[in-house]
């Protein structure tokens, strides 16, 4: 897989996990979201700082396509 391939793939895996921490208390989403974010790090052979920094520089991608 290429670099722009990993990151899609793990942007798709984000936008499914979203929703399951929206409405959550920021305190409770924030290790839900670490952990998720570490879990991808381990599948994609990355980091989860790496996860995080994707997250955030593409968070425009996370909206609903309702």
């Amino acid at each position: 897989m290429t670099k722009r391939e990993i990151e899609d793939a793990i942007i798709l895996e984000l936008k499914e996990f979203m929703p399951t921490i929206n409405g959550v208390a920021f305190n409770k989403a924030l290790p839900l979201l670490r952990k998720e974010a570490w879990r991808l790090a381990d599948k994609y052979d990355t980091d989860g700082a790496n996860v995080f920094n994707l997250l955030l520089s593409r968070f425009g991608e996370m909206k609903n396509d309702d």
